[in-house]
Parts: C-alpha cells; sequence; structure tokens
C-alpha cells in the first residue's frame, strides 16, 4: 500500500521519521513525534503508527522506545546503519534508516553496510566527520585493518568505535588506534578483549556524498 492512501497526518509523520532517520541515524521515539506533531496524547500517536504498519510502510519491534523501522527500501545502494564514533563510543542502531549509492563499481556489497563516521579521530586516515564509511560483516581482522569494535554489555551488543586493530602480543592487550596525533589509543586488556569486546567488520570503502531515503 502507497503513502498516497494514508492521511494527511499519517503522511507528516511518516516524512518526520524519514527526515528524523537521516539526520539522527536512528528512529524517533513516539513522544519525538508528538512534540514535532503537536499531539499531545502518545496514544493518538501509536494509532497512526500501527495505521502506517497496517499500510506496510513501516514496521515496529515490541517494547523498544526507537522500535520504528522503515519498510519501503531502495534497491539500489548499502544500507545505513546509524552512526559511529571516530572519537568517543557511540551507540549502533540496528535497522537501515537509509541507504547509500556506492555506483556501479562498487561490486562487492554482500554482508556490507555503511555507517555515518562522527568525530575526527580518523582523519589522518582521510575518514572526517560526516563520511559514509561502509563495512564487511565479520568477527575476525588482521592487525592494521579499520574496524568496527564493539564494547558488549552483559552479553548485549553496546557501544561501538572505529580504530585501527592492533594486537600487542608483548603486552598482552589490544591496541584500538586513532589516526589523528593529538589523540591517545584505547588500550584494552587481552583477558578484557576477549571477554567483552567484538569485532563487528571491518571498513572496505569510504564515500562522501548524499544518501537516499529507505
Amino acid at each position: 500500500m502507497s503513502l498516497e492512501q494514508a492521511s494527511e497526518i499519517q503522511r507528516r509523520m511518516y516524512d518526520f521519521i524519514v527526515n528524523y532517520m537521516k539526520s539522527e541515524g536512528m528512529p524517533p521515539t513516539n513522544r519525538e513525534i508528538g512534540r514535532e506533531l503537536n499531539i499531545a496524547s502518545t496514544g493518538h500517536v501509536d494509532y497512526h503508527l500501527t495505521m502506517l504498519e497496517k499500510k506496510g510502510l513501516i514496521s515496529r519491534q515490541a517494547k523498544k522506545s526507537r522500535g520504528i523501522k522503515l519498510t519501503k527500501q531502495t534497491q539500489d545502494g548499502i544500507p545505513v546503519m546509524g552512526k559511529i564514533a571516530a572519537g568517543e563510543p557511540l551507540d549502533i542502531f540496528e535497522g537501515a534508516t537509509e541507504s547509500v549509492d556506492v555506483g556501479q563499481n562498487f561490486t562487492d556489497t554482500e554482508n556490507t553496510y555503511a555507517l555515518v563516521v562522527r568525530g575526527r579521530s580518523m582523519i589522518e586516515d582521510h575518514i572526517c566527520d560526516g563520511d559514509y564509511v561502509v563495512i564487511k560483516k565479520q568477527a575476525t581482522c588482521r592487525d592494521g585493518d579499520i574496524v568496527v569494535a564493539v564494547h558488549m554489555q552483559e552479553g548485549v551488543s553496546g557501544s561501538a568505535t572505529l580504530k585501527r586493530f592492533f594486537q600487542e602480543k608483548d603486552h598482552d592487550r589490544v591496541r584500538l588506534q586513532p589516526a589523528n596525533s593529538e589523540l591517545d589509543p584505547i588500550m584494552i586488556p587481552k583477558t578484557i578483549w576477549d571477554r567483552e569486546w567484538q569485532i563487528q567488520g571491518k571498513v572496505v570503502a569510504i564515500f562522501r556524498q548524499c544518501i537516499t531515503a529507505a
């Protein structure tokens, strides 16, 4: 079912969700939607979200304050899964919010996703604030790879950071190295790394361009 079949308030709500995801890298809460559209009752917001869900424009995860996902995906491009810090760790939002067009020359798109870079700690690797990094999903890496390193919290994915990975066997630790001479690396004892950290992929491409709503 198309957006044209939705009511005016539902079209405005859908547009706000799409634009919010573009700017924030995650979906809005019901309260944020209500505040934007001047709807005082979160119950009324929930009703219109249910209508958008029935029309096939969104899906929602139960008991999650930011559980909205867009179901109308673009056929081209790589899904953008949120934001990642190149400075301090930030949360990765699970669920594509838009897609980035990587062009026809980039053919290895299987098991890949994109993240919006926030921060300046990787600028000496020419990864700037606002760039899009394409990540190849994998749990292993080699020394020197630029990786998505995730600090697990009670066995659940927590904050993630973008750094070069080095295993310092002589010191029995892992070093997450920024590409900014003004910043210090993150040093993690190997026992803590094995228990609390995971690699969720490595950077295979960097793009600086416009994104497309999913």
